[in-house]
């Protein structure tokens, strides 16, 4: 009986919060001033939402207000569409006991909310054994009877995490299936031949267990099938669960799906992808932790996704992940991806070894997850958070976080390289095939953002172009025609002699009192984005962001070019450069001037050719459906979360 009635009394505590005010008695401040012609005055006296608009973006996947975090459930519908879910605390500016919110889109770039702006969950804590929270999960097209399943991590009130000792139960793997192409979800019954389907951990002491992510995979099939395998799994899904081991490092758990046509079965076939403790593949490459998140498993060929059995010779595997507990600073995360090769394993797994491994975004963001879609290209996007760490002025803003642009990704093949290059044997995040004409050929993970947001962008911007021009001293050189607000594309390419120690780059968001500089460093073969200048709210992050990317240098040629595009969406600053190197960031400056933006140099001795200047002013509105300030309050949650075992959320 006590049993039965716990998980309606735990949803009446979630119901049971305060009423919707400003929960830090701000509504009536008058030493609030928002006046943006001036330097900034104390903005804590400002009351919550008070900010809403100032910084947000608004060409992009955003929830309509509070908490959002990882995306999840991405797949295409069966009219074609995508959908999109994410990691949703409504009405909160912090993580808690998390749902998923959800909308979809025919070109990643114009987006509806399912049910409405104001009531955008589509799964929620509900059960048992998920009202913790619902965590990431995979949807998967043929699933239960036939509808599309998500598979996702349901999470119980005992500790959760690494170094929290955490135990078998707090997290466990969960199925619902959608009759409405994801407008709403059924999970399946509490219980045997029910949820959760995957409970007990495969190994001992694990620090996480958690992000199935579900995909079909022809390549492990054949592998598999080659093999004396003691496993009966024959399915055709696979499935990841991220975790690792205390005190030992990273892992990423594979299984089968024991039975084609039966979503309830999984058998675990072994590690599938693991590293040491905070293990390192090379300075380009980030670092692997203590416990992986979020993992994505895709193979790819020049053009996209290569969905073959092993016979494309062209295509290689790749590993992403996100790895906890590997950097001091971005909230101790890295987005991880890893060129693998496959062995199969006498035991009846299959162990990915790395071959080169790179950085997915080098910047504020993490949680990268990718999909297919038409059978050929291989989708991605991830969590971008604020830089907003002592949550000075979260309040007052109303919402934190968003998604990233979606990025296609594909192989990367650069041939004709001169072999002479220094350091391009060490390891790094390419691989190096020999060529017969006294060349190389290069392989690294591409991404680029996705066609439809391209032309969607530069259809809703005002588009200009600014004159070439060559840098040869240290000074900035506004464009031609400036941006009128904070939405907004800039490109050009950039051309460097081998041998330049002269940096170039583009300044954005600027004023003459605030700016935010981005600069290739042809010596140290890195993007900065220096933040030192971005804004005069002292509360915001300045730490200045750094990417590594090599200039390609081919045989004959005595320059290396970089094209760099940086997408300036309110506070958000996105930067790719050569399909190479993506680094996200954060800038929030106060002034209604601070919008302008050029190209830049610093250093001299060298010069650097510029151009193909375009500017895209305006982009879109991605969310033609909402009202221009979504912001409907915040909430607390008092004592009683605490009481039950669920976090407490703000």
């Amino acid at each position: 009986m006590i049993s039965s009635l716990l998980p309606s009394l735990l949803l009446l505590a979630l119901g049971a919060r305060a009423s919707e005010v400003d929960i830090n008695g701000r509504a009536s401040d008058a030493a609030c001033s928002l006046d943006q012609t001036v330097a900034p005055g104390n903005l804590t006296h400002c009351p919550d939402g008070s900010l809403f608009a100032t910084w947000r973006p608004k060409a992009r996947f955003i929830a309509p207000e509070g908490w959002q975090n990882d995306p999840m459930a991405l797949w295409q519908r069966s009219d074609g569409s995508f959908h999109a879910g994410y990691q949703f605390n409504p009405q909160h500016t912090q993580w808690g006991n998390i749902s998923m919110g959800a909308a979809h889109s025919k070109d990643f770039t114009h987006w509806t909310d399912f049910g409405s702006w104001d009531n955008a969950k589509t799964i929620w804590p509900s059960q048992i054994y998920d009202i913790r929270g619902v965590f990431d999960g995979t949807v998967f097209k043929n699933g239960f009877n036939g509808y599309p399943t998500i598979l996702y991590t349901s999470t119980y009130t005992t500790a959760l995490g690494v170094g929290t000792g955490e135990i078998p139960g707090s997290e466990t793997q969960s199925i619902a299936y959608t009759m409405d192409e994801g407008a709403s979800w059924i999970k399946l019954n509490f219980g045997e031949g029910g949820n959760p389907v995957i409970y007990e951990w495969p190994m001992t002491n694990l620090t996480g267990f958690r992000d199935p992510y579900v995909f079909l995979s022809p390549r492990l099939s054949t592998l598999l099938k080659g093999s004396a395998s003691p496993t009966n799994a024959t399915g055709e899904h696979f499935l990841t669960i991220s975790s690792g081991v205390d005190g030992a490092g990273g892992k990423l758990l594979l299984y089968r799906q024991t039975k084609t046509g039966d979503v309830t079965g999984w058998t675990f076939l072994g590690p599938f992808f693991e590293t040491a403790l905070t293990e390192s593949w090379s300075s380009y490459s980030g670092n692997f932790g203590t416990n992986y998140e979020t993992a994505s498993v895709t193979r790819l060929n020049a053009s996209g996704a290569a969905l073959d059995d092993g016979s494309d010779v062209t295509a290689q595997d790749f590993v992403s992940m996100g790895t906890e507990g590997s950097r001091a600073d971005h909230e101790f995360h890295w987005p991880l991806w890893v060129a693998v090769n496959y062995t199969a394993q006498a035991n009846g797994s299959v162990a990915a070894q790395p071959l080169y491994a790179g950085v997915v975004d080098w910047g504020r963001s993490y949680a990268f997850v990718s999909f297919t879609i038409d059978g050929a290209r291989q989708v991605s996007t991830g969590w971008i958070y604020e830089d907003d760490e002592s949550l000075v002025l979260t309040a007052q803003r109303g919402y934190q976080g968003s998604f990233s642009l979606f990025r296609d990704l594909y192989l990367k093949v650069i041939p004709n390289v001169d072999p002479s290059m220094t350091g391009l044997y060490e390891p790094g995040y390419w691989g190096v095939n020999n060529a017969t004409s006294g060349s190389v050929t290069i392989t690294t993970l591409g991404q680029r953002v996705v066609p439809e947001t391209i032309a969607a962008y530069k259809k809703g911007s005002k588009v200009s172009n600014s004159p070439s021009l060559t840098l040869d001293k240290t000074g900035y050189t506004p464009l031609a025609t400036q941006p009128t607000g904070r939405h907004y594309a800039v490109s050009g390419s950039f051309v460097f002699n081998v041998g330049s120690t002269a940096q170039a780059g583009f300044r954005v968001l600027a004023s003459a009192q605030e700016f935010t500089d981005i600069l290739y460093d042809p010596v140290a073969q890195n993007v900065s984005i220096y933040r030192t200048s971005s804004s005069l709210i002292a509360s915001y992050g300045t730490q200045t962001e750094v990417g590594g990317l090599r200039l390609w240098q081919l045989v004959g040629s005595n320059t290396t070019t970089m094209n760099m595009t940086v997408y300036v969406d309110g506070s958000i600053v996105e930067v790719y450069a050569n399909d190479e190197l993506a680094i996200t960031t954060r800038a929030y400056p106060w002034l209604s001037a601070s919008v302008g933006c050029g190209v830049l140099s610093n250093g001299t001795g060298s010069s650097v050719a510029v151009s193909g200047l375009e500017l895209w002013d305006g982009l879109v509105n991605a969310w033609p459906e909402r009202p221009t300030n979504s912001f409907r309050g915040l909430l607390n949650d008092g004592p009683i979360a605490s009481i039950y075992g669920l976090w407490a959320g703000n």
